[in-house]
């Protein structure tokens, strides 16, 4: 059904900056409630740059009559060339420190040992005691 005053529910801006995500640009807007706020075509996406904030926000909608728009918002992080190179060299330094966190076989085994040998002596200590 066309409703001719739709039209004038919405900033008009907007809309025409929609058909540029056609070439999968990115629309400036001014916050993220006009980025949440902005209609959408079904079976389109649009994604938008925060004029004022670090945030991206891509809103999708599919193209099912029940469909809900599905907004998400994305933090813009820079990161200069050097501690790029830094962290492409450096993948085994992170891969060490998550190593850290476990245990070896035979610190593995010493505390299964240790555990073995307190049941043990729970259970002398039952029996001594009759429970």
């Amino acid at each position: 059904m066309y409703n001719p005053f739709y039209q004038n529910y919405y900033n008009q801006g907007y809309a025409a900056q929609g058909a540029q995500t056609q070439s999968n640009t990115f629309v400036p807007i001014p916050s993220e409630e006009d980025a949440r706020n902005c209609p959408i075509q079904r079976g389109s996406s649009i994604t938008f740059r925060d004029e004022n904030l670090p945030y991206i926000y891509i809103k999708t909608l599919g193209f099912g009559q029940l469909d809900s728009p599905i907004f998400e918002k994305y933090r813009i992080i820079k990161e200069d060339a050097q501690s790029t190179r830094k962290a492409e060299n450096s993948p085994q330094k992170d891969e060490t420190d998550k190593l850290s966190n476990y245990v070896t076989k035979a610190e593995y085994g010493q505390i299964c040992d240790e555990i073995d040998h307190l049941k043990e002596t729970v259970e002398r200590l039952r029996k001594e005691l009759g429970a």
